[in-house]
Parts: structure tokens; sequence; C-alpha cells
């Protein structure tokens, strides 16, 4: 089996925008092996069956966190400027997730003889999602308050957005892999570990292509809320209640 975890973290929210990191790499034996040698020479690749796509979509319940200090949020990893900020620029919330996708290949090899392999994928899982979800609120807005309610309102903008664009962006992961794995030839080599590596890079390749276009879509719509008007909508908002807070600051 190939295992490629990839857990980039996002940070999307009043006066924050989109961080992308990214994971580890790991690698295990294949799941399955069958030979097909010809006696004195080396065999043709037996006919593979076609590989299955499997796609888990996760999304974690989601937490609120109304703890942290406007400082300790502007603190919080993944930040950087954006223009218009306004309210002084103080963070006066957050949302953020950490989103996770790997993918797991169930690989068939084949000994050919005379030290020659082939293989080819026979499962593709892959597990795409967030499994970590928070919306932060200053603890110096209070609770029940109308700028708390203006800001937790503004966050949850980013989390409906965030929800909607998952469950469109999975059916295309599933038919973009579908196509990846569906026009792969088996891959031959000197061994076991060289055929798997062959397997292993088209399927990489696509993932890294999907995971950035996923993150540059995501970040468009997200700037699409995080807007100078918004910011100055909430600044003015409740009778400019805002300012009372900030003082304290």
């Amino acid at each position: 089996m190939i295992l490629r975890p990839f857990r980039p973290r996002l940070r999307a929210g009043l006066l924050t925008l989109l961080c992308l990191g990214g994971g580890g790499l790991g690698f295990s034996a294949p799941a399955a092996a069958q030979t097909a040698t010809a006696q004195g020479g080396v065999a043709a690749c037996p006919d593979f069956a076609p590989a299955r796509v499997v796609l888990d979509l996760q999304i974690a319940p989601l937490r609120t966190d109304y703890s942290q200090s406007i400082r300790q949020l502007a603190q919080k990893p993944g930040r950087r400027p954006i223009a218009g900020r306004t309210a002084n620029s103080h963070t006066l919330g957050l949302a953020a997730i950490q989103y996770n996708q790997q993918w797991q290949a169930g690989v068939m090899t084949a000994s050919l003889g005379q030290g020659r392999y082939c293989g080819a994928a026979q499962t593709l899982t892959v597990t795409f999602g967030y499994d970590e979800r928070t919306v932060y609120v200053a603890r110096e807005l209070p609770q029940g308050s109308c700028i708390h309610g203006e800001v937790l309102a503004h966050e949850m903008s980013h989390v409906t957005v965030d929800e909607q664009l998952l469950r469109e962006y999975v059916p295309v992961l599933k038919r973009r892999l579908e196509d990846v794995v569906g026009r792969a030839r088996p891959a031959q080599g000197r061994s076991e570990r060289q055929v798997m590596a062959a397997i292993e890079q088209p399927i990489k390749a696509a993932m890294r292509q999907l995971m950035e276009e996923f993150g540059r879509e995501r970040n468009a719509r997200q700037a699409r809320i995080d807007t100078p008007a918004e910011y100055e909508r909430i600044s003015r908002s409740c009778n400019g209640e805002i300012n009372r807070y900030l003082g304290r600051v």
C-alpha cells in the first residue's frame, strides 16, 4: 500500500487570509502480488482489473471558542495583512479550519521473470475534508452583545463558504482521479519498489494539482467576504459599539 498524507492548515476569517502548508510522505509494501512468468524468458504484463476510486468526505463538527483575546487572535499562525482593514486593524474573530487529504493505493504486482516486475493500481481510496473547524470571537466582545453577534455572523459566512465548496469539489476530485487511474498503463521495473514509484507518480502529481486548485478557489471565495466594505460595515454596526471594547486592548 502507498500512503500519502497531506495536511495543510487554512485560516479564513475577519482580517485573515488563506495560508497553505504541507505534510509528510510515507511508503509501504504492495497490497498483493501475483506471478506471471514464462519459461526461459520475460512474460508480458497480465491484464489487471481497472482501478476503482473511493472518496470519503470528512467534515468535523464545528467548535466555537470565545476565550481568546484580540491580541491572541492576532498571533494565530497563518495570518497576513489585508488591504482595507478597519476597526484599528484588530482581529475580532477568526474562522480556522484544518483540512486533511490523504490517499491510499492498493497495487497488484506481478513477477515477469529475469528480475522484471510490473504492476497497476487496483484501488485508490481518498479521504478529503475538514478534520478540525473552530470559530473564534474575541473575548473582549461580550456574548449576547450586538457586536459579538455581528462578528460571529461574519465568521459563520466563512464556514458556509467552506462547506459549500467542499461539497462542490468532491465530485470534481473523484472524476479527475478516475481519469488519472483510467489512463495509467501498467508500470514495469527492476523491483517492486520501482513499480510502486512509477504507479505513484501520476497520482501524486494529480493530487498536488487538485489541492492547489482547491486552495486557490477557496482563497478567491473567502476574499469575496473579507472586503474593505464589510470591515467598514462591521466597525460601524451596533452604533459603533466596537469602540467601547477596543479601548480595553
